[in-house]
């Protein structure tokens, strides 16, 4: 009797002493999404570079707008860069060209041997580096997501991913996308690795008038550095 009793008084003091231990790891940041979306962000900038795929659904046909882009943004306060193709819809016509963007300047390739300059706002198309500038950017959007919530752990690919969702302003969502009037409320659901990096954010809400469309980020190869300069 006396052992089990000594055994009973070790189990209980071990299970005291797990509880207030503080290592929860992973229920941790549930318990404060804030603080993880925080922690996201500081990964997403210091990692310099990120590959981005950028993918559309509920896209009204006859609308004007981004409808993806595949291709690798360099983070930088003062001069963010991208390099890669962007697919858009202009006037119904839907089609994709290879674009190089550097700070506000931009180039594109499209049925063209070479790189020509070209004004992305009058295509009606966002300047890809913007998503790279940690200021205002995909980073930036992490912090600025207002009440979020933990959500369930999904594997995505070969990764496992806790989600967070949340709601944006949509003049954010014009700022960056270039979609939108610039009002209403978009859902935001992130889903971020055990390393702190975001590997997806899914967006949902008016891109479109009298449409509910769903943009979906994925994020890659974090610090894999590549080479961006003006054509």
């Amino acid at each position: 009797m006396r052992r089990r009793a000594l055994l009973a008084g070790v189990t209980v003091a071990a299970l005291l002493v797990s509880g207030c231990s503080g290592g929860g790891g992973a229920d941790d940041a549930q318990a404060d999404p804030k603080a993880a979306l925080a922690a996201a962000k500081t990964a997403f900038d210091g990692a310099k570079f990120v590959n981005l795929t950028l993918t559309s659904s509920g896209v009204p046909q006859a609308e004007n707008g981004v409808t993806g882009a595949q291709g690798v943004g360099e983070i930088n306060p003062t001069e963010p860069k991208f390099k890669g193709t962007v697919t858009a819809t202009i006037k119904g016509v839907g089609g994709s060209a290879e674009v190089i963007t550097i700070g506000d300047d931009a180039w594109m390739k499209f049925f063209t041997p070479d790189y020509n300059p070209i004004d992305l706002s009058t295509l009606g198309a966002p300047n890809p580096s913007k998503f790279f500038d940690p200021g205002t950017g995909v980073s930036q959007l992490l912090v600025e997501t207002a009440n979020p919530t933990a959500g369930d752990k999904i594997r995505d690919g070969a990764v496992v991913v806790q989600q967070y969702s949340g709601t944006l302003p949509g003049a954010r969502i014009k700022e960056l996308f270039s979609l939108g009037d610039g009002t209403g409320e978009f859902r935001v659901t992130w889903g971020i690795g055990q390393d702190d990096t975001v590997q997806r954010a899914e967006l949902t809400g008016p891109f479109f008038t009298g449409a509910t469309s769903t943009y979906t980020l994925r994020l890659k190869d974090y610090g894999t550095p590549v080479e961006i300069t003006r054509p």
